[in-house]
């Protein structure tokens, strides 16, 4: 199957801060993993062109 070239356009909010209150270190961690996660399942893209990428028949003989 071929590869495909993808042009992707991701809508990113303005800089955020995020006040975090834990008990201690390894808590704050996992607190701000959990919200940069929620970040990422949440981005909203645009996918502007797929096209497949082109190969010669000779590097398939």
């Amino acid at each position: 199957m071929p590869d495909y070239d993808v042009q992707v356009k991701f809508h990113i909010f303005p800089y955020r801060k995020f006040k975090i209150s834990a008990k201690d270190e390894e808590e704050a961690r996992k607190i701000a993993n959990e919200q940069a996660q929620l970040l990422i399942d949440t981005l909203d893209f645009t996918i502007y062109r797929i096209k497949a990428k082109k190969y010669l028949m000779d590097r398939f003989l």
